[in-house]
């Protein structure tokens, strides 16, 4: 117990009375970690800006008894751009609420922490599609959680074109091993996943893809993640209503 300084960004936040709130941040070198900011949501409140959605901070919290209590955020970056921005935003929305429902808790989260603050400074600062944002994000996230590989056949390896997604069981398959009825893949989606799982950094959002790649990545990646990760997110489908 005591006062502790973490490095982090905000990932989900819920009110708690009137003018707090408890956030929910990916800490360096710990991994998740709620705090609870009393008089948060004032508008005079010294909190107010470091305990909102996306906020990368510095803080410095009092650690009692299975409770951290938050004394000062000072900002690093708060992404306000995207908020400038429909689509953005709710692609930013999206990233967040599913690294918060599928992170797991008790151990370090760094690579995910700074994907999700890659992906951020992407959808803020650059006009690559904000769809396309969260689809290479989710990619590198898969990657990163051990569930998917470097986007060879899942029985054999093989990477030759065409790979086909076998939808009942979110499997990516070469010709050999199908069972029929699986999907072909597009040579760009089957490129870009590899692309995506073979580089690091800033560097995998360095392509674009057409208006039926990315609509084939958005479909095919929607029934992995529901497979493999237990996920169907609404935040993933409100940008489609936009």
């Amino acid at each position: 117990m005591g006062v502790v300084k973490l490095r982090g960004i905000v990932i989900a936040e819920s009110q708690t009375g009137e003018s707090s709130k408890r956030i929910l941040i990916l800490a360096k070198g710990i991994g998740r970690v709620m705090l609870s900011a009393r008089g948060a949501k004032n508008t005079k409140s010294k909190l107010l800006s470091g305990t909102q959605l996306f906020s990368y901070c510095d803080f410095v919290a009092f650690e009692g008894k299975g409770f951290y209590s938050l004394n000062q955020a000072d900002l690093i970056e708060s992404f306000y751009g995207i908020r400038m921005d429909m689509d953005k935003l709710a692609e930013a929305v999206y990233l967040a609420e599913l690294v918060e429902k599928t992170c797991p808790e008790g151990m370090e989260q760094d690579e995910t922490a700074r994907l999700l603050l890659y992906a951020l400074t992407v959808l803020e600062k650059t006009e690559l599609p904000p769809r396309l944002v969260s689809r290479i994000f989710e990619v590198k996230y898969l990657q990163l959680s051990g569930l998917l590989s470097d986007g060879g056949c899942m029985v054999c390896a093989n990477a030759q074109e065409p790979l086909f997604f076998n939808e009942t069981d979110g499997e990516f398959l070469c010709r050999e091993h199908c069972h029929g009825g699986e999907t072909p893949l597009l040579g760009a989606v089957q490129r870009a996943i590899s692309f995506i799982a073979q580089n690091e950094g800033k560097r995998i959002f360095a392509f674009s893809l057409s208006v039926e790649a990315l609509a084939q990545m958005d479909s095919v990646l929607r029934r992995y993640l529901e497979i493999h990760m237990g996920v169907s997110l609404k935040s993933r489908e409100f940008s489609r209503q936009l």
